[in-house]
C-alpha cells in the first residue's frame, strides 16, 4: 500500500511511504516543514507519531 502525507495548509504531498499490505493508497494529513516554519510552529518531522493500518 502506498501512503501519501498531504499538508493541511498547502495541500501538497510532502512524503510518500510504501508498506506491506493490501494494494491501495491512503492519504494522511499533517503539516509540511515549509508551512510549519511559515506558521511559526518550528520544524515538524513528517513521520511523527504512529499510524496503524488494518
Amino acid at each position: 500500500m502506498k501512503i501519501y502525507h498531504v499538508c493541511e495548509y498547502c495541500r501538497q504531498i510532502y512524503s510518500t511511504v510504501e508498506v506491506e499490505g493490501p494494494e491501495g493508497a491512503v492519504q494522511l494529513y499533517g503539516t509540511c516543514d515549509e508551512c510549519a516554519s511559515e506558521l511559526g510552529m518550528g520544524e515538524i518531522s513528517s513521520h511523527r507519531g504512529q499510524h496503524f493500518y488494518n
